[in-house]
This record gives C-alpha cells, structure tokens and sequence, in this order.
C-alpha cells in the first residue's frame, strides 16, 4: 500500500508548488515593470508632472500596464508595457479613443 500513495504524494506536492508559484509570479512581474517603467521616466524627466498613475493587468496579453495621467495633459492617459524589453506607450483619450501622431510623453 506505501507504494500506491507515493505517487500520489509527489502529485501534491508538485501541484501546491505550481499553484503557490502563480501568484508569485504575478507579483514579480508587476514589480519589474514597474521598476522599468518608472526607471525610464525618471531618466526621460517624465516623472515631474504625474498626477495619477496605477499599474493594471491586461488580461487580453497578460502584462501589465501602468496608467499615467500628467497634470499638464489631463484628457489623455498614456499606457506603458513591457514587451520584449521595450516600452510601448499608447495614448487614449477622455473618450479611450487612441492618439495617433506625436504626444508629449512617449517612452522610447
């Protein structure tokens, strides 16, 4: 009978660590954006004239974002993501239409 439970044993054992690591890695990878993100304002002088800012996820491409709206810009919210090691920046409007052309506050 020991033999029969031990693979049901290690079964367990591998799915708590599974469901235990999920979360964990939520929480990294809502830290290193934001890390990145608020590292490249900081170096852009971006960081001046925030007046809000929040770090969502994006369940459709499952990153986060971080949601910044400036002072000196109040109808638009500038969204910046990691992908592949770069910032994407999209701006919407007070409507969450998209902005197209040049902004004031684009990450490179």
């Amino acid at each position: 009978m020991k033999k029969e439970v031990r693979p049901l044993i290690y079964t367990l054992i591998v799915l708590v660590i599974l469901i235990a690591a999920y979360p964990t890695y939520l929480f990294v990878s809502k830290t290193m954006t934001e890390i990145k993100i608020e590292r490249m304002l900081v170096e852009s002088g971006y960081d001046q004239n925030i007046s809000k800012k929040e770090t969502v996820f994006e369940s459709k491409t499952g990153r986060y974002v971080l949601e910044i709206k400036y002072t000196n810009e109040p109808d638009y919210t500038y969204n910046y993501e990691i992908v592949e090691d770069h910032v994407l920046t999209t701006v919407y409007d007070q409507h969450h239409v998209e902005v197209t052309g040049s902004v004031q506050h684009e990450l490179k």
